[in-house]
């Protein structure tokens, strides 16, 4: 069989032996199109001479078209939150025909840098939904395969390097939130949540902030939890201990998410006070849990399944297009006022 030169596969695609040599080598002065055309058209051809890289590269953007296995990485959060996520997740990859892979990662395996089996198969892409260490992720990224995030660590820029990244928008959301307690004559506001954990958690305690300091108020540490606990406050118990240590009950309470404000709100049940009438509180989220709970809580819907469709959508883009920059993503939410923001007059 005749051996497959540089010069046959640029004959059958009518381009310059320049232009294909260049291409097989993978270089950026050739279009990415270009490129993946001729890559194409020489692994077609039987052209031997393919770097791995190239070739791994071609095999990617091919798989678009094969049934792919996508992980999913996740420590065992007790939120409701999550639930509906990964709903969403599960239903925009059975519209690619993927298949999804669940792992849940322990502390232990986290701390001790264990990856899941499945790493060692053939996966195509990982989606992260929890924000773990920098050595962790570091292991993970080891393996080259592509990778999107939900959410990240405070300083962002750890991780901007790894994958794309899909982000919730809580500044403004949260400002907006507060203004309006601050537009209600509120100045005693407090703030519950650990922003030491996460991107969007830091976000929405600097949108409280703001808010805050743009009136003309300075914020009184003495009504702010923002330090790290073993459950983020995703346990009653941290926030009760949060709560015991304010002085005075404020006149608001912002917290970082409704799962703190449910537990606010069960607190200050058990001492005789209620919600709205003697303190304001609001959440982030719109969990649907909430919906059962009185007075409705103001709150931040994120629409959690379409977050989770978009984790999926951006995958699949950056499976198709590997070589672009990474990207960090915002998405769009809405701020739901309702009764339990509203002071009683």
């Amino acid at each position: 069989m005749k051996k497959v030169t540089i010069q046959d596969v640029a004959r059958e695609l009518n381009l310059s032996r320049n232009t294909v040599a260049k291409a097989l080598n993978n270089s950026d002065t050739v279009s990415y199109e270009t490129r993946y055309i001729v890559i194409e058209k020489a692994y077609e051809m039987g052209y031997s001479k393919l770097s791995p890289v190239v070739l791994n590269q071609f095999k990617l953007r091919n798989k678009i078209d094969e049934t792919k296995t996508i992980v999913v990485l996740t420590r065992r959060e007790i939120s409701f939150f999550w639930n509906s996520i990964i709903m969403g997740i599960s239903d925009e990859l059975n519209t690619y025909g993927c298949k999804l892979q669940f792992n849940f990662i322990s502390e232990e395996d986290e701390k001790n840098l264990v990856l899941p089996l499945d790493l060692q198969a053939d996966v195509s892409g990982i989606i992260i939904l929890s924000v773990f260490s920098k050595d962790y992720i570091n292991q993970i990224v080891k393996h080259n395969i592509p990778v999107v995030f939900i959410d990240g660590p405070c300083n962002l820029q750890e991780i901007t390097s790894y994958g794309d990244i899909i982000i919730c928008e809580s500044k403004d959301s949260v400002k907006r939130i507060t203004n309006s307690l601050i537009e209600q004559g509120m100045t005693k506001i407090g703030f519950i949540g650990d922003i030491t954990y996460c991107k969007t958690i830091y976000d929405r305690y600097m949108g409280y902030i703001s808010a805050l300091e743009e009136a003309g108020i300075k914020p009184d540490e003495k009504i702010i939890a923002t330090y790290h606990v073993n459950t983020k406050f995703y346990k009653a118990d941290e926030v009760e201990a949060a709560l015991i240590d304010f002085p005075y009950m404020p006149e608001a309470i912002v917290c970082a998410n409704d799962d703190i404000a449910l537990y606010v709100m069960r607190y200050l049940n058990t001492k005789g006070l209620s919600v709205p009438g003697d303190v304001v509180v609001t959440g982030y989220d719109n969990v649907e849990e909430m919906s059962k709970v009185e007075p409705f809580l103001t709150t931040v819907r994120v629409g959690n399944q379409r977050l989770g469709r978009r984790l999926v959508q951006q995958l699949m883009w950056r499976l198709k297009n590997p070589n672009f920059p990474k990207e960090v993503i915002y998405i769009g939410v809405e701020v739901i006022f309702r009764e339990s923001s509203k002071k009683s007059k």
